[in-house]
This record gives structure tokens, C-alpha cells and sequence, in this order.
């Protein structure tokens, strides 16, 4: 019996899990089944390449260097725990920018995710935060006169499932849940950064998170995933 959902993203249906975007849903674990979720409310933004091949060993180890990061975690196109998925990140020098776009990548959006805050108006804002579970949005420019808009998410993150980043002006008021993260991005190469397949390593994070399996665990070929699976079903 198909399941009407109120938001795209990651479902489980027991222990498997589903990516619902656009009109179908994939699992990860080779299931020959119908997807049993389904979304009719609103238009999808993300379009993962569920098959993307496994990222080569150099931009996996380019990736792991940053992977840690506060800032990385939090665009991690993965669902967060209600009432801990909305961040705050100081922005000074308005330079964060090329970062973020870089980062939004993660989760192949069709439209950009990137908005500033004082465009945001309160039905809006309650839309794009019920769009997708695995799909962060970010607000940019956040300065005192938004405060709030800041306020606003800090009551609805409790019920919403879509991550939200915020970044802005130190003097802006931030209250818990919405957590203040600091990232040290900047000291690395953006273009380095930039040359990332990120959108792949974005899928390969989401099939990790559908398996259960460890995020930063060893870059692995097809041949070492495919031994090591055979062995831990041996083992059970």
C-alpha cells in the first residue's frame, strides 16, 4: 500500500530506505520493488544521480580532509534529528558565498538553495521548510533586521523536517535549538574544492546513510564492497 508523504527525501520502510524525488523513489540495496512512498504536494528540487559511480580514491581523500568541518556536516544531504538541524554560521566578510554554492551541490538541487533572508516571508518560509528532508536550505545576508526571520525558524525546526543553515552578522540573536557552528572552510583551496564531483560524492553519502554504514568509512572499489558485503552476509 503506497504511503502519501507530506515531503521528499529519505523514508524507510522497516529497514530499507527510500530516496523519494520527483516521481519515483530508489533504495540502495537492490530491491526489485515499487517504491511505496509517494509525494503530491509541491514540486521536488533535488534530482540525486542514484547510480553515480563511486568517486575516484584522490577526491575521496580530498573529501575526507574537509568532510569533518561543522559547516560540511551540516550541508550533508542527509536527514537530521528534529529540533537539531538548524546552524548558525558567522560571516563578517560576506565571503562564505562561493563556499556554500560549492557545498549545495551535495544534494544536486534543480533550483538554488541559497536565499537571502530578508526575502523570506513567514508562508514561504514554512513551504521551503516542509519541501525535504535531506535537502538543506540557506539563508545568506542574515543581519539584525532579520532576527525575526531567525526567530521563526527557531520555533518551526522543532516540527520541520528540512535542515537550515543560517549565515550572518555575529550580532544577530540566536537561540537553541538553532545551533552556532564555526567552519574553517576558507583554509582550504576553493579550487580545489570546486573540481570535487559533489554531486556523486552527495549520492554516495546518501547510499552510506541508506545502508547504515559509516560516512567517513574507508574509500572502498566495487570489488572490496562487493567482497566485504558477501562476507557480512556469510557472517549472519
Amino acid at each position: 500500500m503506497t504511503q502519501i508523504m507530506d515531503h521528499y527525501g529519505i523514508h524507510w520502510d522497516g529497514p530499507v530506505a527510500w530516496l523519494v524525488q520527483g516521481r519515483k523513489g530508489s533504495n540502495f540495496v537492490g530491491l526489485k520493488a515499487q517504491c511505496p512512498f509517494e509525494v503530491k504536494a509541491g514540486m521536488c528540487n533535488h534530482m540525486v544521480p542514484t547510480a553515480a559511480p563511486i568517486p575516484d580514491r584522490v577526491h575521496w581523500e580530498t573529501w575526507m580532509k574537509v568532510f569533518p568541518d561543522p559547516l560540511v556536516q551540516a550541508m550533508l544531504p542527509i536527514p537530521k534529528p528534529l529540533g537539531q538541524s538548524s546552524f548558525y554560521v558567522e560571516d563578517p566578510y560576506d565571503d562564505l558565498g562561493l563556499y556554500l554554492a560549492t557545498l549545495s551541490r551535495l544534494s544536486s538541487p534543480i533550483q538554488r538553495i541559497i536565499k537571502p533572508a530578508w526575502t523570506m516571508k513567514a508562508k514561504q518560509l514554512e513551504k521551503e521548510l516542509s519541501s525535504s528532508n535531506m535537502q538543506p536550505l540557506v539563508l545568506v545576508q542574515v543581519d539584525v533586521k532579520c532576527q525575526p526571520v531567525v526567530d521563526m525558524i527557531g520555533k518551526l525546526i522543532n516540527y520541520a523536517p528540512r535542515p537550515v543553515i543560517l549565515v550572518g552578522s555575529a550580532d544577530v540573536v540566536v537561540r537553541p535549538p538553532i545551533q552556532r557552528i564555526t567552519s574553517e572552510i576558507r583554509k582550504y583551496d576553493l579550487q580545489d574544492f570546486m573540481t570535487l564531483p559533489l554531486e556523486n560524492l552527495g549520492a554516495t553519502m546518501i547510499r552510506r546513510y541508506a545502508r547504515n554504514e559509516e560516512l567517513d568509512a574507508p574509500w572502498e572499489t566495487r570489488e572490496e564492497r562487493r567482497a566485504r558485503t558477501i562476507r557480512e552476509r556469510q557472517q549472519h
